[in-house]
């Protein structure tokens, strides 16, 4: 049998035994601090902090949802100074920095939300740290075949970025998966990070990272149906943003590859037809397809055929609140001044908020000291009655025909990435 704990977290624990605890933590708000870092918007600010050894950090959690602060060092992020801590909302931690150095600070829930605390006055290492703990990462030729599928047939890039690369906004952000894995496993209890890696993609329901909906479609069903060697080597691709690339350690549940879908009661649609039902009730007003624009604001399906089947696109129909995709939060934003301004929230934060409030990305950008409360609906604007609105062979064209969007080919991979960055 293979060993449950990870290279990493064995190498994490033998830091942590070798060099011993560099802080102290103390949890709750009360108190003061030499510095003071917010997290909001999925962001540490200010994200760069200097301090001196025996110097204190109070972070504080400003947004609705848990964050789980990791402090290792950045010359050697095997060596974890501060294990992954669960801030929950409105609620602080202060940790006081024992030694000096270069110390880089992460997020593990949510990729791209990084930092870095300096006790030398300096964000860059030194040479000689350079070159002491300077090495090559071999590459398999199977990293390169998951990030081809990745950002190709797959389509995870349609709901999940990769730091600043791609423009999916509806999943997380992937940026240092491979690295933040390990440390979520051991909040969750699963045995390794592969094992997080694994579950999310083939079990995203599992859990949720917070913010974000249960939208991820089965990778294993069409339309996208990976098989089982394409699946590991996005998991592969995965483990390489940050983290060591082990394929022995990829586990697939073989049953669950087996599992076929269920049977398709819109399967003798008409996507001919469904394209008419689809103007006739008025859903061109809100989506989008191709170069036939909306008059309003609604998520644009010139793919949705390309990563969602007829059972997702039906449950989207018939019931459009049932999982609200991030990206599509309805909010009125009310103001100090009285007015009222509803759209769709792009950004909350402590300095601004941003709203979708036309077609064609067109934004309205408020000042947060003008704004007095944000108020999130739980419904969507989509009309939640189509199930009576239709008839069962309306809605069998009306599914075809979403079905049968499949979109432009994705560009390829730029040939100036590569694999095992994790920028």
């Amino acid at each position: 049998m293979r060993p449950t704990l990870s290279f990493m977290s064995a190498v994490g624990l033998i830091g942590l035994l070798a060099f011993g605890p560099v802080v102290s933590q103390a949890f709750g708000q009360e108190g003061e601090a030499d510095q003071t870092v917010l997290l909001t918007n999925i962001e540490f600010k200010p994200n760069q902090i200097t301090v001196k050894a025996g110097d204190t950090i109070k972070f504080t959690n400003r947004d609705k949802f848990k964050h789980d602060v990791y402090l290792v060092r950045t010359a050697n992020r095997n060596v974890v100074i501060v294990p992954a801590t669960t801030i929950e909302p409105g609620k602080s931690v202060i940790i006081t920095m024992k030694e000096e150095g270069l110390f880089s600070l992460y997020c593990t829930i949510h990729g791209g939300m990084r930092g870095m605390v300096s006790t030398t006055g300096k964000f860059e290492l030194s040479d000689a740290e350079k070159k002491k703990f300077a090495h090559v990462k071999v590459i398999p030729p199977i990293v390169h075949l998951g990030e081809e599928l990745f950002w190709g047939r797959a389509q995870c890039f349609r709901c999940h970025k990769v730091g600043d690369r791609g423009d999916g906004l509806q999943g997380p952000n992937l940026q240092d998966i491979g690295f933040r894995a390990a440390a979520r496993a051991r909040k969750l209890g699963l045995g390794s990070a592969t094992a997080y890696i694994v579950q999310s993609v083939m079990h995203p329901e599992a859990v949720l990272v917070e913010g974000y909906s249960n939208a991820m479609p089965k990778v294993y069903q069409p339309p996208i149906d990976l098989n089982e060697d394409e699946i590991k080597a996005i998991i592969a691709y995965l483990q390489s943003q940050g983290g060591d690339v082990d394929t022995w350690a990829i586990e697939i549940n073989q049953q669950l590859l087996d599992t076929t879908p269920g049977l398709d009661p819109f399967r003798f649609g008409d996507p001919a037809r469904g394209k008419l039902v689809f103007k006739k009730t008025g859903c061109n007003s809100c989506h989008a397809v191709g170069n036939e624009k909306a008059v309003s604001i609604g998520p644009e399906l010139t793919a949705i055929g390309a990563y969602h089947n007829w059972s997702e696109i039906s449950t989207s129909i018939i019931q459009p609140n049932a999982e609200i995709g991030k990206n599509w939060t309805d909010v009125i934003v009310y103001l100090k001044d009285g007015d009222a301004i509803p759209g769709v929230l792009r950004k909350n934060s402590t300095d601004e908020v941003i709203l979708l409030v036309g077609p064609g990305d067109k934004t309205r950008t408020i000042p947060g000291d003008q704004v007095d409360e944000v108020r999130v609906s739980t419904m969507t604007r989509m009309a939640a009655n189509y199930a009576e609105l239709l008839t069962f062979r309306q809605m069998a064209d009306l599914v075809s025909y979403l079905e049968s969007l499949k979109g432009e080919p994705a560009e390829p991979p730029s040939k100036t990435a590569t694999a095992g960055t994790t920028h």
